[in-house]
């Protein structure tokens, strides 16, 4: 198990950036200087290190995370686990540790972004880590040419994870679909979509992007909110009750 080590240095600033990079690629590679800024304006970085063989020290992930001016929030840019040690409790131990800074340092709750139809981040941000979706957005960042985003839109869902108020950081279990309820999919992987060569996979990938996009858009203007997420992979909405 990786342990998450506070980035308290320009050493360990330059370990942030290179694997932030190693995970996203030189295309959106977020430069040294600007995660010393944030960390000294107050914001929260963290590296995952994990002890290889020879008790040396691999940096396998870490996160970059921004003081918000509305409610005392803190927004956590970008969180990255390097291949060979995603789904193997780096990511969460990444954004525990965040909670508990985050608790410790007086903010209400950490919000952050994510592709909603990325079904493993829909389970792991809605139901691993308790987060609630507050907004969808299209298009949010514009046009990404990295290795994970390019060639896509990059809408986003925006999710907040609750501080203020807990003792513990929050986790909820699947969503029941309950009479009254809208239900929006997600494809089984939409990263192997958006990666493959084969022209009908980027048909398919577009396709998914619009379905989802006018679900949600759809729903959000009629005022439901996403109460859940599913064990199969689909999100929940509900009425809003005044």
């Amino acid at each position: 198990m990786a342990r998450v080590e506070q980035v308290d240095s320009p050493a360990k600033a330059h370990q942030l950036g290179k694997v932030l990079t190693e995970v996203w690629g030189d295309g959106n590679a977020i430069s040294v200087d600007v995660i010393i800024a944030v960390i000294h304006s107050g914001g929260y970085a963290s590296i995952a290190v994990h002890s290889g063989a020879g008790n040396d020290d691999v940096v396998v992930g870490g996160s970059l995370a921004l003081v918000g001016k509305h409610e005392h929030k803190l927004h956590s840019h970008v969180t990255g686990v390097v291949a060979g040690h995603t789904n193997s409790g780096v990511g969460r131990a990444i954004k525990e540790h965040q909670w508990h800074w985050a608790k410790e340092h007086g903010f209400a709750s950490i919000s952050w972004t994510f592709d909603p139809l990325v079904r493993r981040n829909a389970h792991f941000n809605l139901l691993t880590l308790g987060s609630r979706a507050v907004s969808y957005h299209r298009d949010f960042y514009g046009e990404l040419n990295d290795m994970i985003n390019a060639g896509d839109s990059t809408d986003r869902l925006v999710v907040e994870r609750q501080v203020a108020g807990l003792d513990a950081p929050p986790h909820l279990q699947p969503t029941q679909v309950e009479s009254g309820d809208e239900v929006i999919d997600t494809p089984i992987d939409i990263v192997a979509l958006r990666q493959s060569a084969d022209v009908h996979d980027r048909i398919l990938m577009r396709e998914w992007r619009q379905r989802q996009r006018d679900s949600f858009e759809s729903a959000f203007a009629r005022a439901k909110f996403v109460r859940g997420f599913t064990e199969d992979g689909r999100y929940v909405l509900g009425s809003k009750v005044d």
